[in-house]
């Protein structure tokens, strides 16, 4: 989509997604769980989009049950997580989502510990921090397996090898699925995740679980394991499936593709621009470049894009107005001054090579104008 670089907030939905999702809605299917012929097609559809979901991380059909969305996701885990028995506790380090670190101090004030890691310049997190308080007893360990602020992305050999036998992991992989390969086992536990950051629809999304490691929290039917009860968004979730099947077969090359245009953005505006640093790792997320430019706030440049007809977003958060620091950029130890100059460009399957070089010479030239003006 031309001028479109915020994919990491949401990508935009797929022709082919919108289109099976169209014929779901016009098909008359029944309820899923009616044993009728109507409802046993409604199932099968399910059943597919579940398969489909489960081979793009390395999971099984059954393994996968249906959500809203990670932030869901990632409530559902943690709290039936804690639900299960006293004395378990959660750990997540300083820069998670605001969904894992919210139910985090939700549930610590109702009893169940919260210890939160400090990470490093390169968002690595404090392993002897996690050693220790997952030896102190059954804990859930949370984190992003790609940060999607930074672009940062998990050593998840490094994470396992420190995690108790007695703990669990959830990866948060909002941001990493249809991105770079996820996959259930070898050490995770959990995995959420949401359709709309790699071209489904908005609003479905989905818990993987190894095992039966979580109690239910929501009371009602035997849908979805009894974990999610209530009748299944089935134009979501064939939504979901059908863009599942695309990332599957398209993410090596596209990932590759997005990277190259990514470094192309860096080398162009470094090149041009004093006084400017990078956050986002090489080795991150192929499609994120997350920078700040020195003397230039977000919100100008922000501003000055989008009249230039390009969207991007501020790696920080507004309150009452207000441009506060984002805490992933104070996490990872950014200078004061650069704290509120903080933008992610981020791209997807739509994105040219003309309309990164557009980006780059409107975002150059907004720059230029801001420090003329100061």
């Amino acid at each position: 989509m031309q001028g479109y670089f915020d994919y990491n907030a949401t990508a935009p939905t797929r022709p082919e997604v919108i289109e099976a999702m169209a014929e779901a809605m016009s098909e008359p299917l029944g309820n899923p769980s009616s044993m009728h012929t109507h409802g046993r097609r409604a199932r099968h559809y399910i059943d597919e989009a579940r398969e489909q979901l489960a081979h793009l991380i390395g999971a099984k059909p059954r393994q996968m049950i249906f959500t809203s969305g990670a932030t869901e996701s990632n409530n559902m885990a943690m709290r039936g997580f804690a639900a299960g028995a006293e004395g378990r506790s959660i750990i997540t380090t300083n820069i998670e989502h605001v969904s894992v670190l919210a139910t985090a101090e939700a549930l610590a004030d109702q009893g169940t510990p919260h210890i939160t890691a400090t990470v490093d310049r390169n968002a690595r997190p404090n392993l002897d921090e996690i050693r220790r308080a997952s030896a102190a007893g059954p804990c859930l360990v949370v984190t992003a397996w790609a940060n999607g602020e930074s672009g940062h992305v998990c050593d998840l050999d490094s994470l396992t090898a420190v995690i108790g036998a007695s703990s669990l992991l959830l990866m948060d992989a909002a941001q990493a699925v249809g991105r770079i390969p996820t996959r259930l086992g070898n050490g995770v536990d959990m995995i959420s995740l949401s359709a709309h950051k790699f071209g489904g629809p908005r609003g479905i999304g989905a818990l993987a679980l190894a095992d039966d490691v979580v109690e239910a929290t929501t009371t009602g039917g035997g849908q979805e394991r009894g974990l999610r009860p209530g009748t299944e968004n089935l134009p979501g979730i064939v939504g979901m499936g059908v863009a599942a099947r695309l990332r599957s077969r398209e993410m090596d090359g596209e990932s590759e593709r997005l990277r190259k245009l990514r470094e192309r953005c860096w080398q162009r505006l470094r090149g041009a621009l004093n006084d400017v640093i990078r956050i986002s790792p090489e080795s991150g997320l192929p499609n994120t470049l997350t920078i700040a430019v020195g003397d230039v706030g977000a919100d100008v440049i922000l501003a000055g894009l989008d009249l230039a007809g390009f969207s991007v977003s501020a790696g920080s958060a507004c309150a009452a107005g207000a441009p506060e620091p984002s805490h992933v950029a104070i996490g990872l130890g950014v200078e004061d001054r650069y704290l509120r100059n903080v933008i992610r460009i981020s791209s997807g399957c739509g994105t040219t090579e003309d309309d990164a070089d557009g980006l780059v010479d409107s975002l150059i030239a907004v720059v230029a104008r801001a420090r003329k003006a100061a």
